[in-house]
């Protein structure tokens, strides 16, 4: 069987005597202009015109693209979930091979067996099973599967040789309807028990390939809380007897499976290929969320000298703080394998750099990591002054110049320990504790109102209390 991903849920799917579209998004933008392919794809559309089978999941716009289907031959036989809306549009635009189909619904063709797999989201959708005589692929799309979903799955296909699966805990709407945005520890461990269930042979994560874009762009801080490299990480975690068989796949690649044998290939796809690996753009940051750090610098520092304080604070003081306290300060960090990330916003641009404690060698890494867990933004003057001793963590945490969140977790396949209620610290809070500051704030903040050449000379005057045992008392004037 071959699978070549199109992008995002856009699959083409040959078995040994069938070929299969499903969910087709040819063009971008789709969703009415509100998303686009990520990583950003070329589709080349008119090579989709021989296939036997057109497959659509549900009628979320990310899956069921008019313009697409308008574009596509119309004497396919289409396979859709029990939705009339689904039904209508096909019709109108010309489709009159339409079967609508129940869940756990079988269709054979030739040595190809389909069947579609139940969702407890209740809007009319489906996964799809393929099946022939080199093995078995389950599609769950965008489902929420359950345990007696996949008890069923694995009573007409006791191995499934290879699972595109759901992976990411979508939080659309969390903003909008004013509900947590901290990392969804429960519904990502359920997931992975889950996926113990069904003992796939392989496994890819599944439909998450787009972005918002335009004046909906902010949500992609909030959306998508975990990255495709951080969930394959975690897999192979949880699952370390699939670590060969973990694929990451991008528009343009094809993964081809015999009888337990896979075959990966990077942009082979004659029907799409991928422009550019823009992921970046998705990564969950929603502590910045409509008030984007920017540095005012409003003490007005040389930038040189904070690029080069701050530098050498990170690259050289921090790594080796953290090896000098790793066995006290530094314990839970490493306990649990912590990757730090920290973002310094300078006037001119940020830089970032992270931190693996569960490296042998700790060294400040300069760039981006997706795999990062605890995450930490400040700009650069405010951490400047913190290291000079001129502002102390009040003024940080009250400016807001200053954030920090963390989705810090340990996974297995029967679910997941979160860090959610253990304070794990921030390393540079470690590094520049309260005591580090030891009021210099204050006093050169006093020092500005007490000239220096004023002379003070204090009276000799009676005290005006007295001391009676545990009692002090105003003395009469």
């Amino acid at each position: 069987m071959q699978i070549d991903m199109i992008g995002h849920a856009t699959l083409f799917i040959e078995t040994q005597d069938c070929k299969i579209l499903m969910d087709p998004i040819l063009w971008d933008p789709f969703c009415e202009g509100l998303n686009e392919s990520c990583p950003k794809r070329e589709v080349m559309a008119e090579k989709l015109s021989n296939f036997d089978f057109l497959v659509i999941s549900h009628h979320h716009l990310d899956h069921f693209d008019i313009r697409s289907l308008a574009y596509l031959p119309k004497t396919v036989d289409v396979l859709i979930p029990r939705d009339k809306l689904i039904e209508d549009c096909l019709r109108q635009l010309g489709y009159s091979h339409i079967y609508p189909l129940a869940e756990f619904t079988k269709v054979r063709s030739g040595s190809t067996t389909l069947m579609t797999t139940r969702s407890e989201v209740r809007v009319p959708e489906f996964g799809m099973v393929f099946a022939d005589d080199s093995g078995v692929f389950w599609n769950t799309v965008d489902t929420y599967f359950a345990p007696e979903t996949i008890q069923k799955v694995r009573a007409s296909f006791p191995e499934i040789d290879f699972l595109l699966t759901t992976w990411h805990i979508s939080m659309e709407g969390k903003f909008q309807y004013n509900q947590s945005l901290s990392f969804p520890f429960e519904l990502y461990g359920y997931l992975f028990n889950l996926i113990s269930l069904i003992q796939p042979k392989a496994i890819a994560p599944g439909a998450q390939g787009f972005k918002y874009i335009g004046e909906s762009s902010w949500q992609n801080q909030v959306v998508f809380p975990v990255t495709r490299e951080r969930f394959c990480h975690d897999l192979q975690t949880a699952f370390p007897e699939l670590a060969e068989n973990i694929f990451q796949i991008d528009p343009g690649d094809i993964l081809k499976f015999n009888r337990g044998e896979y075959h990966y290939m990077r942009a082979k796809s004659e029907y799409a290929k991928m422009l550019i690996d823009n992921r970046e753009s998705l990564d969950f940051i929603p502590v910045t969320l409509g008030n984007t750090l920017i540095d005012s610098n409003p003490e007005n520092y040389s930038l040189e000298d904070m690029r080069q304080l701050i530098e050498e604070k990170i690259c050289l003081n921090l790594p080796q703080f953290i090896i000098d306290n790793r066995n006290s300060l530094f314990i839970e960090h490493c306990q649990w394998q912590i990757i730090y990330q920290l973002e310094i916003i300078f006037p001119d641009g940020a830089k970032t750099w992270n931190i693996d404690f569960s490296e042998e060698t700790i060294q400040a890494k300069q760039g981006r990591n997706p795999l990062a867990n605890l995450f930490t933004y400040i700009t650069a003057s405010t951490f400047y002054s913190l290291i000079c001793r001129k502002r102390d963590w009040d003024y940080l945490i009250c400016s807001g110049d200053y954030r920090t969140f963390h989705k810090i977790y340990s996974i297995s396949k029967q679910g997941i320990n979160s860090a959610e209620t253990t304070t794990i610290v921030d390393p540079i809070q470690l590094q520049f504790p309260a005591n580090y500051i030891a009021s210099n704030n204050i006093y050169q903040e006093l020092a500005k109102w007490v000239p220096s050449n004023q002379n003070i000379s204090l009276a000799e005057d009676e005290a005006s209390m007295m001391c009676l045992g545990n009692f002090w008392i105003k003395r009469k004037k």
